[in-house]
């Protein structure tokens, strides 16, 4: 074995060992404010991470109108979301967290946003399309869910929301693609898995969730509650793709 093929097994067998940890994590078992608050959340956690789009998006087997209209659904508050991110720059309390922060910034900046205007120039989507849709629910319910969350100017609620939105993503990546071992080719469903998954994302990931873990405490009613919030919309959001069709 290579040196370079021992570094790629070491990491992936991290990710999955993770990934094991978190699929195993009960109520009782349930130490960190992380994996407390994952608990209460088990079953729609688990509906999102398994969800019929991941599956059809890993599969490459999903209907182009339903990848079109979820794209442009998530764009629509992507800018709440940088927002959200700002806002959880602003109000952390290490240098230290503040750079990485940063670093994710330039990162959604450039390699997510040009997968977004790439796919927009694939499918056709108008400028009209792109700024003005109607809402689904799910967006709708996000939109107010990230400006309640940057008003509270508060480090652990940005984080708790900031938190389910990068790790949930992480989490179907790498369990939908047997972390990395069943990637799609096409690059309208590659493009969304890579930037979900990889060691760059689950270091960021890890971040978030030891901050989290260093901050908060799962014992907080309101943050529970914008935890839970934000899962239920991540589910609602992938439910609300096979809407009317």
């Amino acid at each position: 074995m290579t040196e370079n093929n021992a570094v790629t097994n070491t990491a992936e067998n991290a990710v999955d060992n993770a990934a094991l940890e978190a699929d195993t994590v009960t109520t009782a078992t349930a130490t960190t404010t992380y994996e407390r608050l994952r608990a209460l959340v088990h079953d729609d956690w688990e509906a999102a991470v398994n969800h019929r789009f991941v599956r059809e998006l890993v599969d490459e087997t999903i209907d182009p109108d339903v990848l079109r209209d979820y794209l442009i659904q998530d764009y629509q508050f992507s800018e709440d979301f940088l927002s959200l991110l700002g806002q959880v720059l602003a109000s952390a309390d290490t240098m230290k967290a503040k750079v990485r922060y940063a670093a994710q910034l330039g990162f959604i900046a450039a390699d997510e946003d040009t997968y977004f205007q790439d796919r927009f120039a694939q499918y056709g989507v108008s400028e009209d399309q792109i700024l003005h849709p109607e809402l689904a629910p799910a967006s709708r319910g996000f939109k107010k869910l990230y400006t309640d969350t940057i008003e509270t100017r508060s480090y652990k609620d940005g984080l708790a929301v900031l938190v389910v939105a990068e790790s949930l993503y992480l989490d179907w990546a790498e369990r939908a693609t047997d972390h990395g071992r069943k990637l799609p080719v096409k690059p309208e469903h590659r493009g969304w898995v890579d930037v979900h998954r990889g060691e760059f994302f689950s270091e960021w990931v890890d971040f978030l969730i030891a901050e989290l873990n260093r901050v908060a405490s799962a014992d907080d009613p309101e943050l529970q509650e914008r935890f839970r919030t934000a899962v239920k919309y991540e589910r609602g959001f992938f439910d609300d793709a096979y809407a009317n069709r």
